[in-house]
């Protein structure tokens, strides 16, 4: 119990000066830090699964770059299908539905195989999961393409006419865009014949987007986001209250061990790390997002954004369900950087950026471990 109350104290102060200061480090890579650290201190080598300690250590350097290569597959395909078109918010219209049923299946899928056993999703095999997905998929792509088709464009032209509306008045008053204080990064230039060139260099080519067609992508975002919010809550709420629950387990029963996933008890602790996730995000979470929406990338719109989601959200539940404790937060900016640069290579992507967040990943280890230990030691005073 001590050792997990101090790890919990190591954790919350790491990351809220990480906040504080719009660094988007892990909170699983800090209370993995603190929880070893404390043991350490405590037991010694006793008890520590060092196997298992560097697979988990290892994964956090591959899955940011396995979810920025689904990331930016996913725009590639946006990038062939739509962007390079002449009418490319036709072609959205057209695909946003199959896109609608790719994103439902894929992440419904992941979410109901081998599911929670406190919902009973354990029971159902492979092919039932993969039959309830593809039912779901298939819904959210016929009621796109029946009885929202004219629902859709309609509230895209609707969002484009607000948009535009907000700009001239932005004109007339006087206030000019804000430009990036980033100066490492910078709008890529566009080719004059830019629809007309061979296939293999849009691999490279910035294409622009049109702001018409960003509006038919808001929708599939929504769902994107949506996915990603549960995958968050799936990983990072489970990895981060399990020191609480070992506390509260041991309370109670003596052992830090038991079936948590079937008792209401730990449910309310899980629920509890849920909202203060809310909290967290309200107070805090914004100084995060401005620095990945604005100072790490060069233009996040609705289709970036959908591509960086659905990539981040299927990394993580594959890896959940794996139960590798993963680091979302390293996902999402690995799909960042790979899916700006399949925007536009180097150009649109804020390198600089990227080499603070890494050092601070680097240190958001040690630095928990360190706290972690610091926070035990004051506490054996008083215990």
């Amino acid at each position: 119990m001590l050792t997990q109350t101090a790890s919990l104290a190591g954790v919350a102060c790491f990351m809220i000066l990480s906040s504080c200061y719009k660094i988007p480090v892990s909170a699983t890579h800090a209370i993995v830090g603190a929880s070893v650290a404390t043991s350490f201190y405590i037991r010694g080598n006793v008890g520590i699964k060092w196997g298992e300690i560097i697979s988990i250590v290892v994964s956090w350097f591959i899955s940011p770059v396995i979810a920025g290569i689904i990331a930016g597959s996913m725009y590639y395909v946006v990038k062939y299908s739509v962007l390079i078109r002449q009418d490319t918010f036709k072609w959205a219209l057209r695909l946003c539905p199959i896109f609608m049923c790719f994103t439902l299946v894929v992440n419904l899928y992941a979410c109901i195989y081998d599911g929670s056993k406190y919902l009973g999703l354990d029971k159902l095999n492979a092919w039932e999961a993969l039959l309830v997905s593809v039912a779901v998929g298939v819904a959210g792509w016929a009621l796109l393409t029946f009885p929202l088709k004219n629902w859709l464009p309609n509230r895209a032209k609707r969002l484009y006419d607000k948009e535009t509306i907000k700009m001239q008045k932005r004109l007339e008053s006087g206030k000019a865009p804000k430009g990036s204080k980033i100066t490492d990064m910078r709008e890529p230039e566009v080719a004059e014949n830019i629809k007309e060139l061979p296939w293999y260099k849009y691999f490279w080519a910035y294409v622009p987007e049109d702001r018409l067609t960003k509006k038919v992508f808001n929708t599939l975002q929504i769902v994107s986001s949506s996915m990603l919010s549960f995958t968050h809550g799936a990983n990072d709420t489970g990895n981060t209250i399990s020191p609480l629950l070992a506390i509260w387990l041991c309370y109670e029963s003596g052992y830090a061990f038991g079936n948590a996933e079937t008792r209401d008890d730990t449910q309310l602790l899980l629920g509890y790390g849920s909202l203060a996730m809310i909290v967290g995000f309200v107070t805090l979470g914004h100084r995060t997002i401005k620095l990945l929406a604005h100072e790490m990338t060069v233009d996040m719109s609705p289709i970036s954004g959908f591509c960086i989601e659905v990539g981040t959200a299927f990394t993580v539940l594959i890896c959940v369900k794996f139960g590798i404790p993963i680091s979302s937060t390293h996902c999402t900016v690995g799909a960042v950087v790979f899916v700006g640069m399949a925007k536009s290579t180097s150009e649109g992507v804020s390198f600089r950026t990227f080499r603070k967040i890494c050092f601070f990943w680097l240190l958001c280890f040690p630095m928990s471990a360190i706290i972690g230990i610091f926070t035990t030691m004051i506490l054996q005073q008083f215990i």
